[in-house]
């Protein structure tokens, strides 16, 4: 349902096929306006080039951020009569443009659809009045140039203005464009759609007298039908329009709840309540701000919902998660707020209840303009005392903030329940951490000897549960204390690091690895035969060999192998294995020795 529709015919349709979306949105000024808009939000920018054309909003922005934002109401009515002259009077040039662009050979060559798109915007100064005063904005009107830079417009929307109505010769990227859109307007005004006002502004007689008389009359004869097709596919009749333009009688509708009761039909509450509690509890953190957000887009009355984290001791945000029905990802956005907003958000931080985050004046703001948006409510989201961080809830498409008042309770309680996930999440995240560190050996990130020894056991029980082989590795670095006598203990630290480093990148992940002593390593291999096992104890001293070469420093290691046997115990395994690394080092260290039954 296209706000401008319905207040010029009263029809309250609503769009119920993608293609008419699109369709609806090529003939609406106001949505094209707006839907730049939030095309141009820094937090949906990919490259420097924002679409222009109905098609390019269509498929960066979506048909269901669409729908939502030709359902914005127009707060400023005063005169339906000469807002649906404006209407036609646009619409007209943008066809006339078009039909020009079609026409004309280089090398004043135009995209046609661009010449379309931007004939239809061309006259920023009355169409700005009316997209500012969507919704429940009141503040002042402001001039073109001022409202297409805060809206981030494409720089070819201003151009245009400035070489039509402003006749700015210093312009020149934009000036083949605007001198097709003044013959256009010239041929939507000859075409008996004049501009509301009266105003008759320049003409492009060179363009219009380079075209002849005959390609001039093919443009008119078509302009009214070329109108009439566009209206069609977009569910409307252009003579509805033509009738308004000339009777100036207001239709009556509905306010603004029960105009959007339809396209805000969402889930109940509850549900979206439940669906966070019952999350499960081995969620990462992502999904729980995912799971958030979009509960937020689904059961409440918002177009747009983000959350948020401080960095930077408080002087920036990062932006974690988004749903913005949108297909475009976010990362890690990280944004500079004002200090105005950085105090709106510190307020919701100190109470723990939401707060509306209004766009005071016509400056720049950091958060506000960077989510493209006059107004936020943010939600703080704590757990058990704990902040996490904020919910950002918006009316962006829609164009009604004020009904984000009224989801205050309803958003801190979604926000509440997510808070206590976050907290679980992180005391648990912090057991395992604890567990972690106890069983870890902090210098090569290995298992540290208490651990091993359990995990010995647990496999020693397992494997001759099913009658499985078991191979065990003991290793010690040769001369060890020498190196650190020699280069220090830091250079010791660092080779010990590195002997991590290899046993993780060179074992199996069945495989455990333990530093057991000062520079003595134990290697657990399940279900692994004393013949796979030596290749493994092979592959390991070269590689401890090789890398000693890399540092600098000539240190290697000698390995001990035995086999699992019947009746061992952790104590009969471990004497086995330490004779057969003796036995290494007997015959010359940088190498491996076996202990085995099969021998």
């Amino acid at each position: 349902m296209s706000a401008l529709h319905e207040l010029c015919l009263g029809r309250g349709r609503f769009i119920a096929r993608e293609d008419a979306v699109e369709h609806r949105l090529s003939v609406d000024p106001l949505a094209m306006f707006r839907a730049m808009r939030a095309a141009g939000a820094p937090i949906l920018t990919r490259n420097g080039q924002l679409p222009v054309t109905a098609s390019e909003l269509f498929a960066l922005l979506g048909p269901t951020t669409l729908s939502r934002l030709l359902s914005a109401p127009v707060q400023s009515a005063n005169s339906p009569r000469r807002l649906a002259r404006l209407w036609l009077h646009s619409l007209a040039t943008a066809v006339a443009t078009r039909s020009l662009a079609e026409l004309t050979d280089p090398p004043l060559a135009v995209d046609p659809d661009h010449a379309f798109a931007l004939g239809l915007v061309h006259d920023v100064s009355l169409w700005s009045e009316l997209a500012s005063a969507c919704g429940n904005d009141r503040r002042p009107p402001i001039g073109p140039l001022e409202f297409c830079r805060m809206w981030r417009l494409p720089e070819r929307v201003e151009l245009v203005w400035l070489v039509t109505h402003c006749g700015t010769s210093e312009v020149k990227t934009g000036e083949a464009l605007a001198r097709m859109i003044l013959a256009g307007e010239a041929l939507a005004i000859l075409g008996g759609f004049p501009h509301p006002g009266g105003e008759s502004g320049e003409v492009e007689n060179d363009l219009l007298a380079s075209l002849g008389a005959s390609r001039i009359k093919r443009v008119l004869d078509q302009l009214r039908a070329g109108m009439d097709t566009r209206f069609k596919q977009a569910d409307l009749e252009l003579g509805d329009i033509e009738r308004l333009a000339v009777s100036g009688e207001a239709p009556q509708f509905g306010t603004t709840a029960e105009s959007l009761a339809v396209l805000d039909s969402a889930p109940p509450f509850e549900d979206g309540i439940l669906g966070l509690v019952e999350l499960p509890s081995d969620i990462a953190l992502r999904q729980i701000l995912r799971r958030l957000v979009d509960t937020c887009c689904s059961t409440l009355h918002c177009d747009r919902a983000f959350f948020l984290q401080w960095v930077g001791k408080g002087k920036s945000i990062l932006i974690r998660v988004k749903q913005d029905r949108s297909s475009e990802p976010v990362g890690d956005r990280k944004v500079a707020p004002t200090s105005l907003e950085i105090e709106t958000i510190a307020e919701t931080a100190g109470s723990g209840h939401p707060e509306l985050l209004m766009r005071k004046c016509d400056s720049r703001y950091g958060l506000l303009d960077h989510l493209g948006t006059d107004a936020l409510l943010v939600v703080p989201v704590f757990g058990s005392s704990m902040l996490h961080g904020f919910l950002l809830l918006d009316r962006a498409y829609s164009a009604t903030p004020e009904v984000l008042e009224l989801e205050k309770s309803k958003a801190l309680a979604l926000a509440k329940v997510c808070g206590q996930n976050l907290t679980s999440l992180m005391l648990q995240r912090r057991e395992q951490r604890s567990q972690r560190d106890a069983f870890t050996d902090v210098l090569t990130g290995l298992m540290n000897r208490r651990a091993a020894m359990t995990q010995l056991e647990r496999e020693m029980n397992r494997v001759r549960r099913h009658n499985l082989p078991m191979s065990i590795l003991m290793m010690d670095l040769d001369r060890f204390k020498e190196w650190n006598d020699t280069y220090g203990h830091l250079t010791g630290d660092k080779i010990l690091a590195k002997i991590g480093v290899l046993l993780r990148s060179t074992l199996r992940g069945s495989d455990t690895a333990a530093r057991i002593g000062g520079e003595e390593f134990l290697i657990i291999q399940p279900e692994t035969t004393i013949e796979e096992s030596s290749l493994v104890a092979a592959r390991i001293y070269k590689a401890v060999e090789t890398a000693g070469k890399e540092l600098g420093i000539p240190f290697t290691i000698s390995v001990g192998l035995t086999d699992l046997r019947d009746d061992d115990t952790i104590e009969d395994v471990f004497q086995r294995a330490d004779k057969a690394l003796y036995a290494s080092k007997q015959y010359g260290r940088n190498r491996f020795s076996i202990d085995s039954q099969w021998e």
